[in-house]
């Protein structure tokens, strides 16, 4: 079921509401949040919606503004406080329907994972368990691995920025987001993490590095597991990347006695 609601500034937020396959013993909630130009169809957040249903969760997912999907897009370029602002609306709306569970599951995609982190870390006794996908940590090292990693790209953005279509809307992304995020280091609330904790990477990331969620899996204190998929890039774009990605996620539900 899909559903407009309205932020503070009156621009308009797309969710999307999936009941879940399977009765739960209990009602389960997971909200997901993509990344920066991402969208709540594209392949990786659908495969843990399709996964997290069929572990009896109800499922929300939802466009984060300026991106490619159906929310408010005026064509300016998102940004991790922008992003972390539209999952907060998304959460109060939430908090005022029937299905409504606390705590809940929170997942988040590259720079949506970098947004529900910074959530868990606010305010923690809402969530239960964490699951970052290819998440980012750190501002600074973000810039950096963006400088090394792919410098053409660094250098577009640099440049003017540049424009991601889908089915006809347009997503604009400039340098804006590289230099908003670096006011954030989310390793400083870190101590605050005491839910379990997925974390999820691909070997051939380049913007969430192995040797990042490595450093930071090191520092957590609490419940976790994290998971090096082979030959996968930082969308997941491959069908055994989706298989992989699934039989983590179901792993670590069952750990969890979810």
């Amino acid at each position: 079921m899909k559903q407009f609601i309205k932020n503070n500034d009156n621009e308009k937020l797309c969710i999307q509401i999936f009941e879940p396959v399977t009765n739960a013993q209990q009602l389960k909630l997971a909200i997901i949040c993509h990344g920066i130009t991402g969208y709540k169809e594209q392949e990786v957040i659908m495969q843990t919606v399709h996964t997290l249903i069929n572990c009896g969760y109800e499922v929300i997912t939802f466009d984060c503004r300026n991106s490619r999907g159906e929310s408010f897009n005026n064509r300016s370029c998102a940004t991790f406080s922008s992003m972390y602002d539209d999952l907060q609306t998304v959460i109060k709306w939430v908090k005022t329907q029937d299905f409504y569970v606390e705590p809940f599951l929170l997942v988040g995609h590259s720079l949506g994972g970098a947004v529900a982190l910074n959530f868990a870390e606010q305010f923690p006794q809402e969530v239960n368990s964490l699951m970052l996908m290819s998440s980012i940590f750190d501002g600074n090292k973000f810039l950096q691995n963006t400088q090394k990693y792919t410098p053409e790209f660094f250098q577009q953005l640099q440049n003017g920025g540049v424009i991601r279509t889908r089915n006809g809307v347009d997503c604009y992304l400039d340098s804006t987001y590289l230099y908003d995020f670096m006011n954030y280091n989310l390793s400083a609330g870190i101590h605050n993490l005491k839910m379990p904790v997925l974390m999820i990477t691909g070997d051939q990331d380049t913007a969430s590095t192995v040797e990042d969620n490595q450093c930071f899996y090191a520092d957590l204190k609490c419940k976790k597991e994290f998971h090096v998929l082979r030959h996968c890039s930082h969308i997941y774009d491959t069908l055994q990347n989706q298989s992989d990605l699934n039989d983590a996620i179901i792993n670590f539900i069952v750990q969890q006695g979810q």
